[in-house]
């Protein structure tokens, strides 16, 4: 569809003229040579940019980062239980600013070259060539230096999302410098790691160590030695535990002692205090001798009469004349055998007391027993005070034992710690030097065989119609910028006058 402007002139309202296809054409015809003109020098620049401008080989590398070694566990120890090997964001960061330190980009730099100019007819060796000509050439230092910032800005280092993996492209003007770098890349990184993870010395510094314990210990088992030599004794502390056990006896038995001895003299004086009240002899035989015939005479008068009362009393009062009477004659003959018991002979028997020789013999006993035990109790209290002396002594005697035990048991204790320590050191050593580590090539570099980008037949298609749609901009601009007139309904649209006549430009026509 025609677009319609409208705008003034002179005071009228004017239609834009309508624009069409052949409009079109004729902007086409009359800028042509500023088309055809931008349009080859355009095509030129990009055939130039295309045969001048290297191509460009990316080259990758992958990298397996884990916690531990990527080979199985190796220690010293029977049982390893291997630890989790998932790292955390930060660990793989690390890793990546540790790839990309400058102190290996460097060495890659020098090593590989890549601050010298190979191609004499590349941009940059005509630079270089130029600035050499004026005296301002840079120094080696200067072209390491950029070299080192081109390899930055050409080299990418990326951890990939939830993974151990690290994936390293570079961009490089060719296949072999591509594989080359980063292979020499990978090999800086493996030493770098290495050293970075594990400092350099450390079987040696463990060696020493363990060397200086040894020697220690061996210090400490012959000052031990000789104490005991000195001494006699072999363990002080045991031979304290026995003297003290040895002591609780002693003393036990001294305490009982002595209970027994205040036991033994209160029985002494209990014993003189019974023999005191004992009579030493005691009445053991009686015997008395009297008139057999007179006291049985007497007795039978007394019993004829108390035979005579009761036949009275039977038949009479007891008042009666006859009954007192007999009861006078029986008083009488009573009073009569009293008499003749009293004027009889008596004879007594004594002998020693038992009781009171009991009681002398075991108050002989008691003393003798109080000396035995008096005895004791100074012989134990003497035993006593030197078992207290001895184990007052091996006390002292342990602290000392004890303190170079502590100082033996600690340095043979150091000594297999750094032994351990530096067969760890050893062994890791040996797996560092044979690139056993926590990280390894995943993904060697190899040389790329196609370049990045669109291929030759692309770009070539690619710039064509860049410089197509260039061009006509530019004609149209042209056309847009051009103030004249270029056909008669133009006049008569924007002048609103008649026109009588037009002459073409080219005087041939």
């Amino acid at each position: 569809m025609d677009e319609v402007k409208y705008g003034r002139h002179n005071g009228h309202n004017v239609s834009a003229p309508s624009f069409s296809l052949r409009d079109l054409l004729s902007v086409v015809f009359r800028r042509k040579r500023l088309m055809l003109l931008s349009f080859v020098g355009l095509l030129l620049g990009a055939v130039l940019a295309m045969v001048i401008l290297p191509s460009t080989y990316e080259g990758q590398m992958k990298i397996l980062v884990e916690r531990e070694r990527v080979d199985p566990v190796v220690s010293t120890q029977g049982n390893v239980i291997e630890a989790d090997r998932n790292l955390t964001p930060d660990e793989i960061s690390s890793e990546v600013e540790l790839f990309q330190s400058r102190d290996s980009l460097k060495q890659t730099v020098v090593d590989c070259g890549l601050y010298e100019v190979k191609n004499r007819w590349s941009l940059a060796a005509i630079k270089m060539r130029a600035l050499g000509a004026v005296g301002l050439a840079p120094d080696k230092d200067q072209r390491i230096f950029k070299a080192l910032l081109a390899l930055e800005k050409d080299l990418h280092v990326i951890p990939m999302n939830n993974s151990n993996l690290i994936k390293v492209m570079y961009e490089a003007h060719s296949p072999q410098a591509a594989e080359q770098i980063l292979t020499e890349l990978g090999n800086l990184y493996l030493v770098k790691h290495a050293a970075v993870h594990r400092p350099q010395g450390t079987s040696e510094f463990f060696q020493q160590q363990a060397d200086q314990y040894k020697n220690d210990l061996a210090n400490a088992e012959s000052r031990l030695v000789k104490m005991n030599q000195q001494t006699g004794i072999v363990s002080a502390d045991f031979e304290k535990q026995v003297a003290l056990q040895k002591l609780s006896d002693f003393d036990v038995s001294l305490q009982q002692t002595r209970a027994v001895i205040a036991e033994t003299k209160q029985r002494v004086q209990a014993l003189q205090g019974k023999e005191a009240s004992i009579p030493s002899r005691v009445t053991t035989q009686i015997r008395t001798a009297d008139n057999p015939q007179l006291m049985a005479n007497l007795k039978t008068t007394l019993l004829n009469l108390e035979i005579k009362r009761t036949e009275l009393l039977e038949a009479y009062d007891p008042s009666y004349p006859l009954v007192q009477e007999a009861e006078t004659q029986i008083t009488q003959a009573v009073a009569a055998i009293a008499d003749a018991k009293a004027g009889a002979v008596r004879e007594e028997t004594t002998d020693q007391n038992p009781t009171h020789e009991w009681v002398r013999t075991e108050m002989a006993k008691a003393e003798a027993d109080l000396v035995g035990l008096e005895a004791r109790s100074s012989v134990l209290s003497g035993a006593l005070r030197t078992l207290q002396d001895k184990a007052l002594k091996l006390d002292r005697q342990s602290v000392v034992q004890q303190e170079l035990l502590r100082t033996a048991k600690a340095d043979e204790d150091s000594y297999l710690l750094f032994r351990k320590k530096r067969e760890e050191a050893r062994i890791a050593d040996a797996l560092d030097q044979r690139k056993i580590v926590n990280v390894a090539i995943a993904e060697a570099a190899t040389v790329p065989l196609v370049p990045t980008g669109l291929p030759s037949g692309m770009k070539l298609v690619l710039a064509v119609v860049i410089a197509t749609l260039v061009s006509l901009g530019v004609g149209f601009l042209g056309e847009y910028l051009d103030p004249s007139f270029r056909t008669a309904t133009e006049v008569k649209e924007y002048l609103d006058i008649p026109l009588l006549v037009t002459i073409p430009k080219n005087g041939s026509r």
